[in-house]
């Protein structure tokens, strides 16, 4: 079914006057979300105490949507503010013994990294790093120096689901069949893909999983959600001890009683008073994306990176990092930018040509990341260029 991606783009609450590429960081909410967000916000704030039995009755139904949504069961699922939560909740959350290591990449992003170096210097835990090539050319060359890197010490590997820099997609299934091959636990950083493409969880065979739902798939800021594996969950201690714990193990969520004598997922995320407007309006979010079709968005990101790579074909000065194999890339396009370091991108592109986009400065280089989500056109990737070449030229 063909679909009309301007009148789509015309539900969502973007500036029209500016150029928003920035998904990668916060997506931009459609009017249908926010609208149910403020209207919850207003029934729990005409009476703070009352109001919050018919959100709290909504909210089970949101947790259902979003693992629906990831092909789970919803007593798996604790919703937490942000995927670095989530990650922090299982690797500060596991018991750790000498002698074991924790693996990761080189292409994590910065506050995982952080995540794993406190634990490295709280429990004496040696973090090893694989290096992944940028871009690969195939799935093998990702999952090779994964498993060249597994030793008889690692314990848990963390690795990006769609890693943040450059938006290179990774073998998921892949990666936990090596793993586990090895006795290795899992856990994915999918900050970036639940919105982006279809997520199947179960297909995964991830022990852990942690991702937002502010990014892509568009919901309230600050929402986002682990899963465990019903195997691993007794595994995990509470980092917030709240209302949701349980030494004995029978917190009933959704009807359904908890599994392996552990405490409910759902008091994993039970941390007192949250957002609740907003985890509840997540549903909404979720709706409006099935509505349009996950796969219908994940194909719309993909023809727009590939817009952005044949714009990109002509200039030589400009270099693409992101990966170009089918299967490995999706709606996150990097590129380097050669000798334009130091020329003030970031503030020029915003308040020059009133595009928003993240710029990381390389010495000499620079590189801009471009997130093309089903809201965006081609022509505000023709004035991407357009500014950069005015930029480059000047």
């Amino acid at each position: 079914m063909a679909h009309d991606w301007q009148s789509i783009r015309s539900q969502y609450l973007h500036d029209p006057d500016q150029i928003y590429l920035n998904t990668g960081s916060w997506g931009v909410m459609p009017t249908p979300v926010y609208e149910d967000y403020v209207d919850l916000i207003r029934q729990l704030e005409s009476n703070p105490t009352r109001g919050r039995r018919p959100l709290l009755e909504r909210l089970v139904e949101s947790r259902r949507a979003l693992a629906g949504y990831l092909n789970i069961q919803a007593r798996d699922l604790a919703l937490l503010p942000n995927v670095t939560a989530a990650l922090n909740m299982v690797v500060n959350g596991l018991d750790w013994a000498e002698g074991d290591e924790i693996l990761t990449t080189d292409q994590e992003y910065g506050a995982i990294l952080n995540t794993l170096d406190n634990a490295s210097k709280r429990w004496g835990v040696p973090v090893v790093k694989a290096e992944i090539p940028v871009p690969p050319e195939s799935p093998a060359a990702i999952l090779a120096p994964i498993e060249a890197a597994i030793t008889d010490q690692t314990r848990l590997l963390v690795c990006s689901h769609i890693t943040t820099r450059t938006g290179m997609i990774l073998p998921i299934k892949e990666i936990s069949e090596v793993a586990h091959r090895h006795g290795v636990l899992v856990a994915y950083d999918g900050a970036h893909a639940p919105g982006m493409g279809p997520v199947d969880l179960a297909e995964s065979d991830a022990d852990f999983y942690g991702g937002n739902c502010h990014k892509w798939l568009c919901s309230p800021k600050g929402v986002g959600f682990l899963y465990a594996n019903p195997s691993v969950q007794p595994l995990l201690h509470h980092l917030i001890v709240s209302w949701g714990y349980s030494s004995e193990g029978t917190v009933d969520v959704d009807g359904e009683p908890t599994i392996n004598n552990s405490p409910a997922m759902w008091g994993l995320g039970s941390w007192g008073t949250v957002d609740l407007p907003g985890q509840v309006a997540m549903g909404e979010a979720v709706r409006f994306q099935e509505e349009i079709g996950r796969e219908a968005i994940a194909a719309r990101g993909r023809e727009l990176s590939g817009y952005v790579r044949d714009r990109v074909s002509n200039l030589p000065w400009i270099d693409i990092l992101s990966p170009s194999e089918p299967g490995l890339f999706g709606s996150i396009t990097t590129i380097r930018l050669r000798g334009m370091g130091g020329k003030n991108l970031n503030m020029q592109l915003f308040e020059t040509h009133r595009i928003t986009i993240p710029v990381f400065e390389e010495g000499e280089d620079a590189s801009v990341r471009v997130s093309t989500h089903l809201y965006n056109l081609p022509a505000e990737i023709d004035h991407l260029f357009k500014a950069i070449t005015e930029i480059q030229s000047a």
